[in-house]
């Protein structure tokens, strides 16, 4: 009986310490509308398109011209609701963050004004995964 009681304990214990507390994006390069492109193709010839906004973060993959018609993840959307997906990883820190999905686990880091880093590893068949792809940003003005 003791054994049963010790043992349901340590499984509370453990679900409350999985409970993770989600941040919503705080760096002005992953809020102020930038788009980011892959230096390199990551997937046979496309590219990595990371799209920001003050209400959106999306990973997609398109052209080396355009973004359109690629296919990809929103990894944070406050309009519709999928914002329990990201958190910052240190709070001291606000450059890089971790975010998953049911499609998608990584993580975003902004090198600089200019340049953003994208960890990805898909969660579902193919099972791909990009170890790491630059992101330089193609708005007219970067970040100030």
């Amino acid at each position: 009986m003791k054994k049963t009681i010790i043992l349901i304990t340590l499984f509370i214990i453990f679900l409350i310490s999985c409970t993770v507390t989600t941040t919503a994006p705080e760096n002005p390069s992953l809020i102020n509308g930038n788009t980011y492109k892959s230096s390199f193709p990551v997937l046979g010839e496309a590219y990595l398109w990371v799209t920001t906004s003050a209400n959106t973060i999306s990973l997609n993959f398109g052209s080396k011209d355009a973004q359109a018609g690629g296919t990809g993840e929103i990894i944070y959307d406050t309009t519709t609701g999928i914002t329990n997906t990201i958190s910052s990883t240190d709070k001291n820190n606000t450059n890089t963050y971790a975010f998953q999905t049911g499609t998608i686990t990584g993580s975003l880091e902004v090198l600089d004004d200019t340049r953003i880093k994208v960890y990805f590893t898909q969660n579902v068949t193919p099972y791909i995964k990009i170890m790491e792809a630059v992101c330089e940003n193609t708005t007219a003005t970067a970040v100030p």
